[in-house]
């Protein structure tokens, strides 16, 4: 078998020329032929091209191929040890190498190290050939190979095929036989099947309706339990109304009725909506899962497996369940219609029959609140014009704090303390007097004529006012005419009724109503009581014409003076008489008093429980008149007649009256004392202030001094100069004769300057002693001025002689003490007067003006114009003590400066004489040198 292949070199662009030479020609006899081991032949194609001046005759070393083949197969087949040795010796031996011209020829012109690496072509060749010999021998082999894989193959599938094919005959053989009898064992369980899903559908339906039965009974007893739960908390309210406090806590009940009414309406409603809902739902879907019944049943025409005497039979059935549905939901719907309105009608008459039932007390309770508004608003009333006044007290308290560390910050001066002048201090004065007179005019105590000047307000001690716990009660209402009442006049004694002495001394922490004199009193009767009037407020709520026969004692609002209540069958059925307009504006005149309308404490109180008392008389009147015969629901709390509760009413605004007026005393106190340390603090700013401005004065003349002595410096130092000059002039050559006419003339030089030097010293001692004399006069015109304002400024101080006294106790002293005293003569009460600073208007004369001279002080003495004020205060005296002392200050200061002036000249004057007779001599030692000679 020739087989005829193109074998390319390793190389793809070899295998595209390849591909590209022209088609093999076997006849060409260049062609080289393979044979492989198993006989088969191969051409290798090898084109010849001719060009380049070659022939056809390149082509002999192909024709040699045989003999290379047969060495290329002696090579391979041999071994590899001889294939080895003949390389090893061709690449050693190759230097010796000379076979053939051609080698020889190439010897000549090779370099040695290109021969040594050289590969023969001759070699390649050999190695080409055994390759393809190689390769066409596998491919030999593989074919064979290839042949008998794919025919294994093929008879193996074959054989697959056909076991396959013998099992499916096998399988299907018995399917005829076995589909007859299944069709006839299915119709006979699908008859089953559709009798029993008819049978299960009835039966869900008959349980749904069944259950529908069971929740509306269900609900039923739950609307039941409903309804006795709410007749349940009803009642239960009424032990809360009867013991309910305040009218806010009645209209939260009653609306708590009207609430829980539409509560349980609502739960009702939501309950019978819900079942409702249930029901259509319920029905709906029992009618639709019917008719999808119905409708599933088809005959073997339509597709389905049912037959027409099946689908009849089941048909009857399913319409017998339908009007079942329809006579269910008829019974029920028919019990459904009127529940609601059932239950509206029972819970509304519950609520209706609790409200019926506590009218009374709303009422009671009604007039209590308003009762204790208008005492509550009393309260808060003259509660906030205490705290105005304590304001007022805490602001001078720190006013005076202030001024004290101010004035102990200007006389001991430190980093740490406030950093203030006197005048700045002195500045701050003013305001302090201004809150003084606001105080004293707030509380209505300057004495008739007193001092009205002042200026600002510093800290004081107050005393507190707290009110008791239990607050009264206050009513509203307009006041209506009427007859003369015995409450009337009780109210006038009460109001008119003069303090006492031992109601002036009660303790300082004063408390408003008649429940802070009572703290801890009544308390037991209150509590004892609480129990027995609950089932008389409910005896007299119900039945309005029973009450307790036995006589008991109430606590009035104010917790004291319990009073009785007249038996049910003797009370009186007259209505309370009406108040007289005349008296009470007569009354209203009483609780005026003197202050009017005026802008103070008391004033303010009176007119507070002016308002009060009308306001809480109308109340009462308009109550007591609605109320009629019928028992009061809270005996504790409430009086019978309109005469009781006038009584009440009538102490309770006398106690605020007493406590207001107690602590209208203790600030009027509190004020004094407050004015007696302002006294004493002012008494230290004089003497700060006047020592300032004696300060400045010293520091201002000498200031002037200095800078004059300053200035005289620079006129010594120029004379210094011309001294210095002077004598660096006299030399010893001008004491030659020669010299004479220089040494006259440095000699005239020299006196000049002491003439100028002279005179400089005495012009500036009589310039400098005018200065101080100049300054002395501005320092009495400033002091003089300053003294005079500080005296006019405290004319506007108020002193505790300015206000009233007010009232206080006197000492008690043993009776040793008083026995001691009436034998050694003296007087048994303290004199508060003695030792005390003389009061009143006053002249204080002025300082000597004519003191501050050079020379010769005037045998007659002037002083400064007197200065008159309208009262002596501490403050005063201390400004004449600090003018006076600063006044002598400052006449030793002048002293001891003329003196320093004088002192001064002394000195410059005998420095000049040293240096005078230093020159002369000089001279002299001059104009003897040449004499010597």
């Amino acid at each position: 078998m020739a087989v005829s292949l193109a074998f390319a070199p390793s190389s793809l662009n070899m295998l595209k020329e390849i591909a590209e030479e022209p088609p093999f020609d076997p006849s060409q006899e260049f062609n080289e032929i393979i044979k492989t081991s198993n006989g088969n032949e191969f051409y290798v194609v090898q084109p010849i091209t001719a060009g380049d001046g070659q022939d056809v005759d390149a082509a002999e070393p192909a024709r040699q191929s045989s003999d290379l083949e047969a060495e290329a197969e002696e090579e391979i087949d041999g071994g590899d040890e001889g294939e080895g040795e003949e390389e090893a010796a061709f690449l050693t031996e190759v230097e010796g190498q000379d076979e053939s011209g051609t080698s020889a020829a190439e010897g000549s012109f090779t370099p040695d190290y290109i021969k040594s690496i050289d590969i023969p072509e001759d070699v390649i060749i050999r190695v080409k050939k055994a390759i393809r010999l190689n390769f066409l021998d596998h491919l030999d082999s593989w074919c064979e190979q290839a042949v008998e894989r794919s025919d294994s193959v093929v008879i193996a599938k074959c054989e697959e095929l056909n076991s396959e094919l013998d099992l499916r005959l096998h399988l299907h053989q018995p399917r005829p036989r076995r589909a007859e009898l299944d069709v006839h064992n299915v119709r006979a369980a699908e008859l089953v099947l559709h009798a029993e899903r008819v049978v299960r559908h009835c039966s869900g339906m008959e349980q749904s309706l069944a259950e529908l039965g069971t929740k509306f009974k269900a609900m039923s007893h739950e609307h039941n339990k409903l309804a006795n739960k709410f007749r349940a908390d009803i009642e239960a309210l009424e032990i809360v109304f009867v013991n309910a406090t305040k009218s806010a806590r009645l209209v939260k009940l009653q609306n708590q009725v009207s609430v829980e009414l539409d509560k349980f309406m609502s739960v009702i409603r939501a309950s019978l909506r819900q079942f409702r809902q249930h029901l259509d739902q319920t029905l709906q879907m029992l009618r639709e899962s019917n008719a999808r019944f119905i409708k599933s049943f088809k005959v073997f025409s339509e597709g389905g497996n049912f037959c027409p005497e099946e689908i009849e039979e089941h048909r009857k059935k399913l319409e017998k369940m339908s009007a079942m549905i329809d006579s269910t939901e008829g019974s029920i719907m028919s019990d459904l219609e009127g529940m609601e309105s059932r239950r509206l009608d029972t819970a509304t008459k519950i609520a209706v029959e609790f409200e019926d039932r506590f009218k009374s007390h709303m009422s009671d309770l009604v007039f209590i609140e308003r009762v204790a508004r208008w005492l509550t608003n009393t309260q808060v009333k003259i509660k906030a014009e205490v705290a105005n006044s304590n304001g007022q007290a805490q602001k001078l308290v720190h006013m005076l704090d202030t001024l004290e560390r101010r004035v102990d910050a200007c006389a001991r001066p430190n980093l740490d303390k406030e950093q203030i002048t006197a005048s700045q201090l002195n500045q701050s004065l003013f305001g302090i007097f201004e809150a003084f007179v606001a105080r004293s005019e707030y509380l209505n105590c300057i004495k008739p004529g007193g001092s009205q000047g002042g200026i600002q307000t510093g800290p004081a001690t107050s005393a507190k006012v707290g009110f008791s716990a239990e607050s009264p009660q206050q009513t509203g209402g307009k006041a209506g005419k009427g007859a003369e009442d015995p409450s009337v006049n009780v109210i006038k004694s009460i109001l008119n009724s003069p303090t006492t002495p031992k109601e002036r001394t009660q303790r300082s922490k004063l408390r408003f109503g008649i429940d802070a004199d009572l703290d801890g009193e009544g308390t037991t009767a209150q509590d004892s009581l609480r129990e027995k009037s609950k089932s008389a407020m409910s005896q007299a709520s119900s039945k309005g014409s029973e009450a307790s026969k036995s006589t008991r004692k109430t606590a009035p609002a104010a917790g004291e003076n319990l009073t009785r209540r007249t038996p049910s069958g003797h009370r009186r059925s007259s209505k309370p008489s009406k108040f007289d307009r005349k008296s009470l504006e007569k009354m209203e005149d009483i609780v005026d008093g003197e202050g009017g309308e005026a802008e103070n404490f008391m004033s303010s109180i009176q007119k507070t429980l002016r308002e009060a008392r009308d306001g809480l008389m109308t109340t009462s009147e308009v109550f007591y008149r609605q109320k009629g015969t019928r028992p009061v629901t809270r005996p504790q709390a409430l009086q019978e007649t309109h005469e009781q509760c006038a009584d009440i009413i009538a102490a309770k605004l006398q106690s605020y009256a007493q406590q207001a007026d107690q602590y209208h005393n203790q600030c009027l106190q509190e004020l004094r004392a407050q004015l007696v340390r302002f006294e004493q603090l002012s008494a230290h700013v004089p003497s700060l202030v006047i020592a300032d401005l004696l300060r400045e004065e010293v520091k201002r003349l000498q200031d002037v001094q200095a800078e004059m002595t300053t200035r005289f410096q620079a006129t010594l130092d120029q004379l210094a100069g011309r001294q210095q000059s002077n004598l660096n002039e006299l030399r010893p050559v001008l004491g030659h004769p020669n010299h004479s006419d220089q040494l006259a003339a440095l000699c005239e030089q020299e006196v000049q300057r002491h003439d100028d030097y002279t005179e400089a010293v005495n012009k500036h001692t009589i310039q400098r002693q005018e200065c101080a004399l100049q300054e002395s006069t501005l320092f009495m015109e400033r002091m003089v001025k300053t003294a005079e304002l500080q005296l006019l400024q405290y004319d506007g101080m108020l002193v505790v002689d300015d206000v009233e006294k007010g009232r206080v106790e006197p000492t008690l002293y043993p009776t040793s003490e008083l026995i001691r005293r009436m034998n050694a003569g003296e007087p048994l009460e303290d004199d508060e007067d003695k030792g005390a600073l003389p009061r009143g208007k006053a002249s204080w004369i002025g300082i000597p003006s004519n003191q501050f001279v050079i020379e010769g002080r005037p045998s007659r003495l002037q002083v400064t114009p007197t200065v008159n004020t309208r009262k002596t205060t501490l403050a005063h005296s201390a400004v004449i003590k600090a003018r006076d002392k600063a006044y002598e200050d400052y006449r030793e200061q002048f002293e001891r400066t003329l003196k320093q002036i004088e002192d001064e000249k002394e000195r410059l004057i005998l420095s000049e004489q040293r240096w005078e007779q230093a020159w002369d001599a000089s001279v002299d030692k001059v104009r003897r040198l040449y004499q010597k000679e």
